[in-house]
């Protein structure tokens, strides 16, 4: 709570003030620096000169890269949360909303990838950091595991323990879209410029041949 409550808090514009051009150039910055040299490598000072603007500016809007990855990961956060949601209801189909919950979290995260690569990285040494990753996943593993219990309704994946089932199609497709969206991933490295519709419709069925799956009748 402690720490959610510091999220928020740095995630707000300051009492008084109107989110800038300034701070909002500083954040996309911080963005494509996170992207280019991993957070750990990333220096204030290229983030400042990646905005097109004085060290300075940055130390009026954030005390430390720390504080501005924090503002970023609630932003992340935020969009997945409005983005994303599990099926509606219990008598939909979970196949027939599936392709469009990839394709947002897709987009999502080709927007805030570098922030999730970011947040990752720090969360192997600060805590804060490991609160906030275990937040983002306990809510991909909920939303995941709705849909397989919904699926199990319809009699696939018999057997299949949903929370760790989705543990598991969380990883697949957070790797997946942290490969695709990476400097030197695996796009660039096939040499493949390749539309949302083509790869969400590939996620799409890689997902759904994970769990559209049924046990043969006993004989």
């Amino acid at each position: 709570m402690e720490m959610a409550m510091e999220v928020e808090q740095v995630g707000r514009p300051r009492a008084g003030a109107k989110r800038s051009k300034t701070e909002a150039s500083i954040k996309d910055a911080a963005r494509r620096v996170f992207a280019r040299d991993g957070f750990v490598n990333a220096k204030i000072g290229d983030i400042a000169e990646e905005a097109g603007k004085a060290i300075g500016s940055f130390y009026q809007y954030f005390k430390n890269k720390e504080e501005l990855l924090l503002a970023l990961a609630e932003e992340f956060r935020i969009a997945l949360r409005d983005n994303i949601h599990p099926p509606c209801g219990i008598d939909e189909d979970p196949f027939e909303n599936l392709r469009e919950m990839l394709l947002s979290f897709w987009q999502v995260y080709r927007e805030h990838g570098a922030v999730a690569v970011a947040v990752f990285q720090a969360s192997m040494v600060n805590d804060s950091f490991a609160s906030i990753w275990r937040e983002i996943r306990a809510e991909g593993i909920r939303v995941s595991s709705t849909r397989i219990r919904l699926a199990q309704r319809l009699g696939y994946c018999t057997g299949v323990d949903p929370e760790i089932a989705g543990s598991s199609l969380c990883s697949m497709i957070e790797f997946t879209c942290y490969n695709w969206v990476v400097a030197n991933g695996d796009l660039e490295m096939l040499g493949r410029d390749v539309s949302d519709e083509v790869l969400t419709d590939t996620l799409t069925k890689m997902v759904v041949g994970a769990i559209h799956w049924q046990e043969r009748p006993s004989t």
